[in-house]
């Protein structure tokens, strides 16, 4: 019973006891993740915040400030956001604003919503927007992995959309590697963003069969 009772207090201090924050930018140490100021592991507790879809904006700004949404990300421990990208948000539409996209998809409701929680956004372009985000996040206490997830804007991920496999009608792998490369340059002054997903996954489709090989890249 006492073995018990002291396994529950360990398990309620690490559920209810802040994480602590860590040295950015982060280092290595061998195989580790580590603190670049202190030497000690850095353990990576991340959710998954999808921004790589038609709208070209993180999900869930037309509902909530996006200051609120961080900071309720913190209170349930998470220490990283895995924020996702379409290589195409930053290789064609990076100058459109998310205003004027938000118009072409005709998402009125969405845009209502994002004026009265996020106004912020509306006036920036897709790029901008992202690294907005990507700023917001970081002063929350917030680590980021920039997720290229997919190349066309739209939800992954399907063994037909043309973006799973070098070559395929929505997957060039010079622009995918452009791609990469204008989000290393943004930002490679952001400690914030300690990791960058080279692609989310490749899903191959053969002759005989369907057969999805999944691979991440980090």
């Amino acid at each position: 019973m006492k073995t018990f009772l002291a396994i529950l207090l360990l398990a309620l201090v690490f559920v209810f006891s802040p994480l602590s924050a860590n040295s950015l930018p982060l280092s290595t140490r061998g195989r580790w993740i580590i603190d670049s100021q202190t030497g000690r592991r850095v353990k990576l507790v991340c959710m998954n915040w999808p921004s790589h879809t038609q709208s070209m904006l993180i999900e869930g700004l037309n509902h909530r400030p996006l200051k609120d949404l961080a900071d309720e990300a913190i209170k349930l421990r998470f220490n990283c956001v895995r924020l996702t990208y379409a290589t195409h948000m930053f290789t064609r539409y990076a100058n459109r604003t998310i205003e004027e996209n938000f118009d072409l998809l005709d998402l009125k409701q969405a845009k209502a919503g994002l004026a009265q929680y996020n106004p912020f956004v509306l006036n920036k372009t897709i790029a901008e927007a992202y690294e907005a985000v990507v700023d917001v996040l970081g002063a929350s206490g917030l680590m980021v992995i920039a997720d290229n997830h997919i190349s066309q804007p739209r939800w992954c991920c399907s063994l037909d959309d043309g973006n799973g496999f070098f070559g395929n009608n929505n997957f060039d792998p010079q622009e995918w590697l452009q791609g990469l490369s204008l989000v290393a340059q943004r930002f490679r002054n952001k400690s914030t963003v300690c990791n960058s997903d080279m692609r989310f996954s490749l899903i191959l489709k053969t002759k005989l069969k369907l057969l999805s090989t999944c691979i991440i890249f980090h």
